[in-house]
């Protein structure tokens, strides 16, 4: 008596997950939100979760973060999430993810921690596993704890083992690759993204294509390699970016790593045409994001001889930074603004 209503919600629920494979994420959001209330309705707890997880992952893809946080945090905080490790790992590792996102460092570290741990309880979650692993490792990252971020870089490398898929891998050798370029292991560093870029193809995600180029090239720039091989990555990223389209928000950190590479090669004029409409919409980035962008805007103006302009950049780059409880990236923000100020005018206090 209960299939036709059974049947209902898992085509529906079949129907919105196509449409977010085709990147229609408002459709797929509504959709889904229609298949958790029939699933509901037909007492079928894991697809009513499956589709609000579905619908988190919507907002993500849309880079509405606030809005993934509070469905995230509504399903790690849900009664049926308690039932089973694998939904709170998987929650949980949302949850960080959104964490990160909104630059709130400290509590994605904790909170995909906890859900890597929660996953290791169980063998047959080995994906899981890996998934908060990764969350974990790049809040870590992000924060500049590299010495932590390194030694969860060991664990995730040994749960890639060959029985894993190629896409699972080589995520998990992209976020290994990025640590390693931010602690100054840069042969390490290419070494890893090699091995990331050797499992993950355009022909089968471009969208992941396009976002592993695009950190690639971030982590060689910051690595102060502006070669060759970081603009191939900057160009594979920019050409996937316009097919998939991509949100505001990808659009921006796109232009970002653009405007570094234009800075390192001294192009300055380039880069403050990419940079000052970038920041005048930085609310739009992850808190430490945006910091990045205020501070390399304010390295570009003070080079181009616009001082003023230059240390006031500076100083909001400074706050946005506080703001990310990254006190180091901070401090680091303002020597740079007291030395400027003194070599202009004289020791004084900033």
């Amino acid at each position: 008596m209960n299939s036709p209503h059974l049947a209902s919600h898992l085509v529906a629920g079949l129907t919105a997950r196509a449409k977010w494979k085709e990147r229609d994420f408002d459709e797929a959001f509504r959709l889904a939100g229609e298949a958790a209330e029939l699933a509901s309705d037909a007492g079928d707890d894991h697809s009513w979760w499956d589709m609000r997880y579905l619908q988190a992952e919507c907002l993500r893809d849309r880079g509405r973060i606030e809005e993934y946080l509070q469905l995230a945090t509504e399903l790690k905080d849900h009664s049926f999430t308690a039932t089973s490790p694998e939904l709170g790992a998987k929650a949980g590792t949302m949850v960080a993810v959104a964490y990160q996102g909104l630059g709130r460092l400290a509590e994605a570290a904790t909170t995909a921690a906890d859900a890597a741990k929660l996953a290791s309880l169980d063998s047959d979650l080995l994906y899981v596993q890996i998934l908060a692993q990764r969350a974990l490792i790049a809040a870590l990252a992000e924060s500049r704890l590299l010495d932590d971020a390194w030694r969860e870089c060991l664990v995730l490398e040994t749960l890639i083992t060959d029985d894993i898929d190629e896409d699972t891998a080589g995520k998990g050798y992209w976020v290994i690759g990025n640590v390693a370029f931010l602690a100054d292991r840069v042969a390490d560093g290419g070494r890893y993204h090699d091995l990331a870029a050797e499992r993950l193809s355009p022909s089968k995600d471009v969208d992941l294509w396009a976002r592993f180029n695009r950190a690639s090239a971030e982590m060689r720039l910051q690595a102060k390699l502006d070669d060759a091989a970081t603009l191939r990555c900057i160009e594979r990223a920019e050409l996937a970016t316009d097919i998939v389209g991509g949100s505001e928000r990808d659009h921006l950190e796109m232009s970002l790593v653009r405007a570094h590479w234009n800075f390192l090669n001294g192009q300055m004029k380039e880069a403050l045409a990419i940079l000052e409409p970038l920041s005048a919409r930085s609310s739009i980035l992850a808190t430490q994001t945006a910091a990045e962008a205020h501070s390399l805007l304010a390295r570009a103006l003070l080079d181009s001889g616009r001082t003023d302009d230059g240390l006031a950049a500076c100083e909001v780059a400074a706050k946005l930074f506080d703001q990310a409880a990254l006190p180091e990236r901070s401090a680091a923000v303002r020597d740079y603004l007291q030395k400027t100020v003194e070599l202009q005018d004289g020791p004084r206090k900033v």
